[in-house]
């Protein structure tokens, strides 16, 4: 079932997920904290930061929501 028209929708990552970390430059031989969770991690983002591939994609799906959020408040007129 789709929204209806005005009705924004949850980001639903694929599951894959949307990060590709298949490349060494993701994988540390360091166990370290993830910045999105308490847990450990040998992962690391695209900065180089300790991250879970999950964590990072459903950060990205937050901050994806938030925007479209905030663009269709901005859009919509006042009620």
């Amino acid at each position: 079932m789709s929204p209806r028209k005005g009705e924004s929708q949850k980001p639903v990552l694929p599951p894959g997920g949307v990060l590709d970390w298949s490349r060494g430059g993701h994988w540390s031989s360091t166990l370290a904290r993830c910045r999105y969770c308490p847990g450990l991690t040998n992962m690391r983002d695209s900065r180089g930061k300790p991250a879970h591939k999950l964590c990072a994609e459903q950060a990205i799906a937050e901050q994806i929501a938030e925007e479209q959020a905030a663009y269709e408040n901005e859009r919509l007129p006042p009620k």
